[in-house]
């Protein structure tokens, strides 16, 4: 299911139609272990500790992180186009299950 094409959550929900936000799918993701926080130090401010989001082990199997070119102490988390419906079935299912 892996491959090399790979497109930002975003852009992902919009193409799917899934009416969820990223931010709301991020939380979703940190839910059910699909996505972590990890943290670096401020490179303009130091000692401030800045949080960044990076999916899992587990969350591997639908994307990966990459080098963020802005902050290259960070990486960014972009998700796999050809297995994201499957991504979308279980955020959908966090979703109602969050609404219970």
């Amino acid at each position: 299911m892996k491959g090399n094409d790979v497109e930002s959550l975003t852009k992902l929900l919009k193409e799917h139609n899934i009416e969820l936000s990223a931010v709301k799918a991020n939380k979703l993701m940190l839910k059910i272990g699909l996505l972590e926080e990890a943290t670096r130090e401020s490179s303009t401010r130091p000692g401030v500790i800045k949080k960044y989001k990076v999916l899992s082990e587990k969350g591997l199997d639908y994307g990966v992180n990459e080098e963020n070119a802005q902050s290259p102490d960070q990486t960014s988390p972009y998700y796999y186009k050809d297995s994201f419906g499957d991504l979308a079935q279980l955020l959908l299912k966090a979703a109602a299950d969050e609404d219970q």
